[in-house]
């Protein structure tokens, strides 16, 4: 069905660059478009430590790495990009009105037929953009690193058509990704509405100094995080037993923090300015370190956890 499919990425950055690699992974001819030569120069770099990591675990062979990264084009022309793509990934930061104007130049070059898709984690962009056919947009919505991470949100806008729909489920599935529908535009999406939930209430009970953050997290990686991989949230539950749940819930949820504002930890920190890797400093002191060699690491440990749960599931299914 996808034979000879193009496509095209706007926004080189840190998704932009690693879903084009995933598409070039399965076979696709696919272009990265930015702005400026530097910006798809770093591009050019981080598909290449991206592949150079796939390779190192074995997920793909060293000619698979080499062969993706042919079949990438990197350019700053939108128009030459888009005007044969059958699907093209919009991929720049969360700025309405930047997304506003990208999406109105791809509307001038673009196939009419081609399928159009926002990255965007937060904004309705059916609100925002006007294009022709809009029953061929949608949000599809990558996770951190687009070339590990499974998940991908497909959110359904109110003119979209169940062909568009289907066919962005078969592509990513593909892909081999596990695409997740979102039937109307809500705030957040599936992932962060949870996420953000899970995230408040951490910062929370370590804000009021109840739990370190260290126990925190830990409390989350022993028991979540060793069932996530083949159960979620909603199915626990069959095992823990609804009435259960509901008796625990009933007393529990009234004491959750219910704050409409950031709260805690995420406050003290983000005043301190100790953002994370990005600025060397967050829960840890990344001083000295090299920050490239730590996002390496840990995305090597997300693969090791991706091929067990692979197997995992493949022993039980």
């Amino acid at each position: 069905m996808f034979e000879n499919w193009k496509i095209a990425i706007i926004g080189a950055g840190v998704q932009g660059h690693s879903i084009g690699l995933e598409y070039a992974l399965h076979g696709f001819d696919t272009t990265i478009v930015d702005m400026t030569q530097a910006a798809l120069d770093n591009a050019r770099k981080l598909v290449a430590t991206a592949a150079d990591t796939l390779s190192l675990m074995e997920e793909i062979t060293q000619e698979t790495a080499e062969a993706a990264q042919k079949r990438i084009t990197y350019t700053t022309d939108l128009a030459a990009a888009v005007s044969q793509a059958n699907v093209i990934q919009e991929a720049v930061f969360e700025n309405a009105d930047v997304k506003k104007s990208i999406f109105a130049e791809i509307a001038k070059s673009c196939p009419p037929d081609a399928i159009l898709a926002s990255n965007t984690s937060t904004l309705n962009i059916f609100e925002i953009v006007d294009v022709p056919n809009p029953g061929r947009l949608a949000i599809v919505h990558w996770c951190t690193p687009p070339y590990i991470m499974p998940l991908v949100e497909i959110v359904r806008g109110p003119q979209i058509t169940d062909e568009t729909v289907n066919t962005l489920k078969e592509l990513l599935l593909y892909l081999g990704k596990k695409p997740a529908v979102v039937n109307q535009v809500i705030p957040g999406f599936i992932l962060n509405r949870i996420g953000l939930a899970i995230f408040r209430e951490a910062c929370y009970i370590a804000g009021q100094g109840w739990a370190t953050p260290e126990d925190v997290d830990a409390a989350l990686k022993n028991t979540y995080g060793i069932r996530w991989p083949f159960e979620g949230p909603l199915e626990l539950r069959d095992y823990i037993g609804w009435d259960v749940s509901l008796s625990v819930g009933s007393f529990v949820i009234p004491h959750l923090c219910n704050s409409t504002k950031a709260v805690g930890t995420a406050v003290e920190l983000t005043q301190k300015g100790w953002l994370g890797t990005k600025t060397g400093r967050g829960l840890k002191d990344y001083t000295g370190v090299d920050i490239a060699k730590v996002l390496k690491e840990r995305n090597t440990k997300i693969l090791k956890m991706k091929k067990v749960a692979r197997q995992l599931n493949e022993d039980f299914s």
